[in-house]
């Protein structure tokens, strides 16, 4: 087995019979170094796995996941491998898995802002000194999104808040929890932008965060009681019956989660 990495990627050559985890290890832990959102690893050059040589990606996984928000991605994968990698319980419903390493790349950098410029920490200062309260806006994507946001301008210009703007992306039980969802993550980069654009336009406070989840409610109230907000926004689109339906019914399981005050937002009919 040959191990070579550069940037954010290792890539794991040869036939893979036995956990290979003390080799690859330091390569680990030096891409975490350099890349601390997590580390990609290119499967496409293994020739040979054993179920002993897939623990290798076990171990590799729990020691990723002691780094705070890092996450390790696996690309792609051959048929051959991926059959292997299933059939190991620990790896099979944990272990992220991407296409290519271009996906896995753009699921890891998903909206990361390096904590090392200076600007953004004197920004982030300032929020936290500036503003004493708190308001999370769920954003979905579709044109709900200008609604939510006409009304979190309202708000602020008469209570002023730090907006914390929420893209929950809900991953199906059958996928590890931060399995690369790169349709749904591609889409919510395009709505967090848009959010953040009106927040620089609306000269508030913000934050920023694609948050992956097993379901709707759980997820917002988790992220409305981790940053203590003082209430929580969402809207749901009245453009399509089916969208319609969906946003009725979601209502009243986050009335039933949610503790905290909630802002409903019925979207405008206009084409």
């Amino acid at each position: 087995m040959i191990v070579e990495s550069y940037e954010d990627v290792i890539v794991l050559t040869g036939a893979l019979r036995s956990n290979f985890w003390e080799t690859i290890h330091t390569a680990i832990s030096l891409t975490l170094k350099r890349h601390p959102t997590g580390v990609i690893i290119d499967c496409s050059g293994i020739t040979e796995i054993t179920e002993d040589g897939a623990e290798t990606f076990h171990d590799a996984i729990d020691y990723v996941n002691e780094h705070d928000r890092a996450r390790i991605v696996v690309a792609a994968v051959p048929p051959h491998v991926l059959e292997v990698l299933r059939s190991v319980p620990e790896v099979r419903s944990q272990l992220p898995i991407a296409a290519t390493v271009k996906d896995a790349r753009l699921s890891l950098d998903l909206l990361v802002e390096s904590d090392d410029d200076p600007k953004k920490k004197r920004r982030k200062d300032q929020d936290v000194r500036q503003y004493d309260r708190t308001i999370v806006a769920v954003l979905s994507g579709d044109d709900s999104d200008e609604d939510l946001l006409h009304v979190v301008k309202e708000f602020v210009s008469t209570q002023p808040a730090k907006v914390f703007l929420l893209f929950p992306i809900i991953v199906p039980r059958n996928l590890p929890l931060q399995a690369p969802m790169p349709d749904l993550e591609q889409r919510a980069v395009k709505s967090i932008e848009t959010a953040k654009a009106k927040m620089l336009e609306y000269k508030t406070a913000h934050e920023a965060r694609v948050e992956h989840g097993r379901d709707y409610p759980s997820l917002i109230h988790a992220i409305t009681e981790e940053v203590g907000a003082e209430r929580v926004m969402f809207a749901f689109s009245r453009r399509s019956p089916e969208k319609m339906e969906e946003g009725l019914r979601l209502v009243g399981s986050i009335m039933h989660k949610v503790t905290r005050p909630i802002v409903i937002v019925r979207g405008s009919t206009k084409a």
